[in-house]
């Protein structure tokens, strides 16, 4: 090499061990942040699952009485109004979970429009959702709410999204949400009710003794069941959500530790590279006196 050389070198050298020094902090930097949201996504997972799990009986046992009167069975004409409630979540850096739900809930609105469905609508809980739908199908949306289950989700919540779905009289209610089945598997899934006025048809509930009035008890029955199955839907969608969550942030924590790996090489080269330039500068110099 030339001496012209040498410094060029040694300038390309320097340059280069420095911006790579600086993305080896960036990427290790990361990796931390990254492992601390796993664990943080792996606690709540547990605590979720647990409310998860405790809510299930529940909502079993009021859908068991209620589901096969007011359950949409395939053979069942098309409703002429729908109303749809879409669960989403309001914090991202959790996989799939939104736009899967977002893509199913616009799948659907274009298939109840298809079959003749007079302007579904839909109420979306969370701004995830909202925002994955809002440039091409905010036409469907009656309401949006944001950060509506940011702490502990309760039966108020499910109580108020129950009242305000019936505020809006509809042939058919529907709820989309995360179907929790595994850490990492989960669908989307449609959960539909005919309209409250088919508990008022001739022969329905009729084996049951009813104290008052058979007319109002059907209708806080229905309202409830739907409360029930909004807070159980919920909480599948939580818990849906930091299992994703945990496993985002753990492919992005084994991919940032392989980045650093071959961070870490390139800088050894680039680094003993420049090393051995200096030196040969030396030898070069000490030779020219």
């Amino acid at each position: 090499h030339t001496r012209a050389q040498c410094l060029r070198l040694k300038l390309y050298a320097s340059a280069s061990v420095g911006d790579l020094g600086k993305r080896l902090k960036s990427v290790t930097s990361t990796s931390k942040i990254t492992k601390a949201m796993k664990m943080v996504a792996a606690s709540k997972l547990k605590k979720a699952e647990t409310d998860m799990a405790k809510a299930r009986p529940f909502a079993a046992s009021v859908q068991s009485l209620m589901m096969p009167h007011i359950g949409v069975k395939e053979e069942d004409e098309t409703p002429s109004t729908v109303l749809a409630l879409a669960i989403s979540s309001d914090k991202g850096l959790c996989g799939g979970v939104n736009s899967k739900m977002a893509k199913e809930v616009k799948l659907g609105m274009e298939a109840y429009v298809g079959k003749g469905v007079e302007s579904p609508e839909v109420l979306m809980l969370g701004s995830k959702g909202r925002d994955a739908m809002a440039r091409t199908h905010s036409k469907f949306f009656k309401t949006t709410y944001d950060e509506a289950y940011g702490g502990k989700v309760t039966f108020s919540l499910a109580s108020f999204l129950a009242e305000q779905m019936l505020a809006s009289s509809a042939d058919s209610y529907v709820i989309y949400y995360n179907k929790f089945k595994s850490v990492i598997n989960f669908d989307v899934t449609a959960l539909a009710f005919k309209g409250p006025e088919v508990l008022g048809g001739s022969g329905v509930m009729d084996e049951y003794e009813f104290e008052g009035e058979k007319e109002e008890i059907l209708a806080d029955l229905y309202q409830f069941n739907l409360a029930v199955s909004i807070y159980s839907c919920i909480l599948e969608n939580v818990t849906s959500e930091q299992a994703s969550r945990m496993t985002a942030m753990d492919s992005a924590s084994t991919n940032a530790s392989e980045m650093i790996e071959k961070l870490q090489v390139q800088y050894n080269r680039l680094r003993q590279a420049k090393i051995t330039t200096e030196l040969t500068e030396i030898v070069a110099g000490a030779e020219s006196v």
